[in-house]
């Protein structure tokens, strides 16, 4: 059976990989720098490069206002003035631009028809069977194929990977399928 493009239900759980910074220097121990959503971030001249979005897990989010991008919480300083990181704006932003470049070219090398395929959880999801001009990507699978837009993929130590975990895409398939048997049929 094949099932139409996936697309309100999927949205909803596709941000965008946000970049690990490297060894950012810091103005005092990460044990005593407290970093919480909302605050301030400064660079190393002391203008504002961001404010932080989330902490999730050992990383916080910075907004600078143009990128988000995820800064390990031990790369943070702080003095007077606030929460600190070795980096300016500009250079975050552009770090933020690089990676994704970067991420792109290795996606588009690696999103190839025949190319196995694993969730975000780690779970085997398919083969890629084919990957449009217009940037839809179709699964083949056991139980049949799906298709998703390309930024719904990235690749990983493992290969190419959905962005979405197993659970999340079976729930977005049986959504598509229950839609699909309650719609009646067009009359000619």
């Amino acid at each position: 059976m094949k099932f139409k493009l996936l697309l309100g239900v999927l949205a909803m759980t596709g941000a965008p990989a946000l970049l690990t910074a490297p060894a950012f220097a810091q103005a005092a121990p990460s044990a005593a720098v407290q970093v919480t959503a909302g605050a301030t971030v400064y660079g190393p001249q002391g203008a504002e490069v961001g404010k932080i979005e989330k902490v999730d897990g050992p990383n916080a989010v910075i907004n600078t206002g143009s990128h988000s991008a995820a800064i390990p919480v031990s790369a943070f300083g702080k003095n007077e003035k606030g929460l600190l990181v070795s980096m300016t704006r500009e250079q975050l932003d552009a770090a933020v631009e690089a990676a994704t470049a970067k991420a792109a070219g290795n996606l588009d090398q690696a999103l190839v028809a025949g190319a196995a395929l694993h969730s975000a959880d780690g779970a085997a999801m398919g083969k890629i069977s084919s990957v449009s001009p217009e940037g839809i990507v179709t699964v083949e699978r056991e139980g049949g194929s799906f298709a998703l837009k390309k930024d719904m993929f990235t690749t990983d130590a493992q290969g190419v990977a959905l962005k979405l975990t197993a659970a999340q895409i079976q729930a977005a398939l049986a959504k598509q399928q229950q839609a699909s048997a309650s719609t009646p049929a067009a009359q000619p």
